[in-house]
């Protein structure tokens, strides 16, 4: 039997064992490396940038004010800052987003490579040197040293306070979360700003933040779950996952056959396919 979905392997480790010991080929959708080839059947990408989207969506509706600028007879309405704090798929579409809405936006991002994608955006890059940075073969930055993690707090707080929304999403594949803001930073916000924490089922990037719930800290900023918000846009969710599925099945389907060909000498096979012949095979999660 073969077994496809979005498994997160990481945290599921006792229903992984379970799956091995039924002999049930289990494919994690998640782990399929990022390549041009691929592009159609990775989840990561079709579900993170939908809740990229959603939590510049619900950060807008709790503000206590809007985000373009507008000129009016009453007077001008300035418009409102963003600060994205990671730019991978999700953030990029959070920046997208709130250049939509009309927000000035600003984001960081410990891969100096995604300067110019932030730019072509509309967005001012935050640029903080943390000396020799760079990103994974699969695209995900690389994890920081302590003391890098406390430069990067040191500086993006002074961008934090000025801004009316703040989002983060940075995560590193497989491990916990980096915590980024802390309780003095949230100290010196402003009151009404919103804080969504998109890392919050990893450990969180923000001090606070609690899974499936938003939070008010004593000087009135919003810290908001931003876990699975895909959920909530479930039609267009829906839609790209079948996508994703599809384009996985039609890529192992030999037609003369008519069977699904499980080939590990295919790196997206390779790369995705998690237990086999009655045992845990990837090499990310052997001996668990």
């Amino acid at each position: 039997a073969l077994h496809l979905s979005y498994l997160d392997p990481f945290n599921e480790k006792a229903l992984l064992n379970d799956f091995a010991k039924a002999g049930v080929q289990a494919v994690s959708l998640e782990m399929i490396p990022r390549t041009t080839l691929a592009q159609k059947m990775d989840v990561q990408s079709s579900q993170t940038s939908l809740a990229g989207y959603t939590a510049v969506v619900n950060a807008a509706a709790k503000l206590p004010k809007i985000l373009p600028m507008m000129v009016t007879p009453s007077g001008t309405i300035n418009p409102a800052r963003v600060f994205i704090i990671g730019v991978g798929v999700a953030g990029l579409q959070a920046i997208a987003t709130a250049k939509r809405l009309g927000a000035r936006v600003d984001a960081f991002d410990t891969r100096p490579v995604v300067e110019e994608q932030v730019k072509s955006l509309g967005a001012s890059f935050v640029k903080i040197d943390l000396g020799e940075m760079g990103q994974t073969d699969q695209g995900y930055a690389k994890e920081l040293t302590p003391e890098q993690i406390a430069k990067q707090q040191e500086a993006q707080a002074k961008v934090c306070e000025r801004s009316d929304i703040v989002i983060t999403t940075a995560k590193v594949f497989g491990r916990k979360a980096p915590r980024l803001i802390g309780k003095d930073v949230l100290d010196r916000m402003k009151k009404g700003a919103v804080v969504v924490d998109m890392a919050v089922s990893t450990g969180g990037n923000v001090e606070g933040s609690k899974l499936f719930e938003d939070v008010v800290t004593e000087n009135g900023v919003t810290i908001m779950c931003g876990d699975m918000l895909e959920r909530q846009v479930p039609y267009d969710a829906s839609k790209m996952l079948s996508g994703n599925f599809t384009a996985f099945l039609t890529h192992f389907y030999d037609k003369e056959s008519k069977e699904l060909v499980v080939n590990l000498n295919d790196e997206i096979m390779r790369g995705c396919l998690l237990t086999q012949g009655g045992k845990i095979i990837h090499e990310r999660f052997k001996g668990q």
